[in-house]
């Protein structure tokens, strides 16, 4: 092997460190994926329609900030986690309570129109 092969062999290897290093996903991607999610439940209304599902994810989300201080980020990734699920549970919860309230208010006013439209039927024989 000669001094022009090593080097191209010892830059080869080197590269490919680098490239496996910049593969590994940064430690605090779980933690912004929680957020986000904790973001958008705070949108849809969760605190109202899934408090215990929205609070959970909230306080989840602060031990998860807590460790990742801590540079504990297995805890903290693992916290982040269970706090996204329940920050995605509770944007599920609310939007589900959302279409219920949005279809018994439609069988509300069809109820009614119904009533009208009998009631004027039955006033006009």
């Amino acid at each position: 092997m000669t001094l022009t092969d090593t080097k191209i062999y010892v830059i080869a290897l080197i590269c490919g460190l680098l490239s496996a290093c910049a593969s590994a996903p940064p430690p605090r991607m779980g933690l912004d994926r929680a957020q986000d999610a904790i973001a958008q439940a705070n949108r849809v209304g969760a605190s109202d329609y899934a408090p215990v599902e929205f609070d959970a994810a909230v306080g989840q989300m602060r031990e998860a900030e807590a460790l990742y201080v801590k540079r504990d980020t297995k805890n903290a990734d693992a916290a982040a986690e269970q706090a996204e699920v329940n920050a995605d549970l509770a944007v599920a919860k609310s939007r589900a309570a959302v279409a219920r309230a949005t279809v018994q208010q439609k069988t509300d006013e069809n109820a009614r129109l119904r009533r009208e439209l009998l009631g004027e039927q039955g006033g006009g024989q």
